[in-house]
């Protein structure tokens, strides 16, 4: 009697791991990922380390507020005496925290109800997607600041806050994936042999659906720091006297004619954030992305 083979596509898949490291690996030396990549760590290390690059207290007042920038203050003094490049670092720590804790809360949320509502369909797809529909309705501002009106503003509320709004765009692009390798032969396959649910989407599902989702993650980072900056600036973030690049932007405004150096340098490196925070998301997806790869 003919034997059948009776290797799991499981198994497989947990082969094709290396292969995928291996990918990522090849990827990230590319210049248009590896720039921003180094730029971007290298401002998350800065903030992380901030006591001990940052030249003063954040909170210290100094003798002479508005001082421009100089040799004792390289990017001077705002208007209670405090160092701008102490709060400018400090500030970091707060606008990459809150983006970095809200987008991983969307990544966890978002892949776990995309990959229910893409494998199970009937009414877990109908109750998760139209949920997910409804948050896409509302303007993202308008709902954040619903949001802080109802929780109260704190750093805390605003990762949730951030977190809930983003979640519906991981959970959209997880489902389109998981929709289609529902019926994919060797998650068929995988279901003839006995492989539980949970085990085929962890083991089969998933590892097919990371590359769009490592590049809705460096998306949502930018406009989650936009997202808080929006909200510290009008007073629904982070509270005086914590620093975040949004109130700094803020409390510049009513000297921005005579002292504009209060206002630009904290503008530029939210911009400069999220321009290196989009260039790594289109560099991953140019290359990750195998229809793009073959066009060029």
């Amino acid at each position: 009697m003919a034997t059948v083979a009776t290797t799991s596509p499981l198994a497989a898949g947990s082969k094709a791991a290396p292969r995928q490291r291996s990918q990522f690996a090849t990827v990230i030396r590319k210049p248009r990922v590896a720039i921003p990549l180094v730029v971007l760590i290298t401002l998350t290390l800065v903030s992380l380390f901030a006591p001990l690059i940052a030249p003063y207290d954040y909170t210290k007042m100094m003798a002479q507020p508005l001082l421009s920038p100089g040799r004792d203050h390289l990017l001077g003094t705002d208007d209670y005496g405090r160092d701008v490049l102490s709060r400018l670092i400090f500030a970091g720590r707060v606008s990459l925290g809150v983006s970095i804790g809200s987008v991983a809360l969307a990544a966890v949320c978002g892949i776990t109800l995309g990959l229910i509502a893409g494998y199970f369909r009937g009414w877990p797809e109908f109750l998760i997607m139209r949920g997910m529909d409804l948050l896409l309705s509302f303007p993202t501002i308008v709902l954040a600041i619903a949001m802080v009106a109802f929780l109260g503003p704190s750093i805390r509320n605003l990762i949730i806050i951030i977190g809930v709004i983003y979640t519906p765009r991981f959970v959209r692009v997880v489902y389109g994936s998981a929709l289609v390798l529902g019926d994919a032969d060797f998650v068929n396959a995988a279901r003839v042999l006995g492989a539980s649910n949970t085990r085929i989407l962890t083991t089969a599902v998933l590892p097919n659906v990371m590359a769009p989702i490592f590049v809705q993650v460096s998306l949502s980072l930018g406009f989650a720091i936009l997202v808080e900056s929006g909200l510290s600036f009008l007073g629904l973030g982070a509270q005086p006297p914590t620093p975040s690049w949004g109130n700094m932007i803020s409390s510049a405004r009513p000297f921005m004619e005579m002292y504009p150096h209060l206002l630009i340098f904290p503008s530029i490196v939210i911009g400069l954030t999220i321009l290196m925070l989009n260039t790594l998301g289109d560099g991953l997806r140019d290359e990750l992305d195998p229809r793009l790869r073959g066009s060029r």
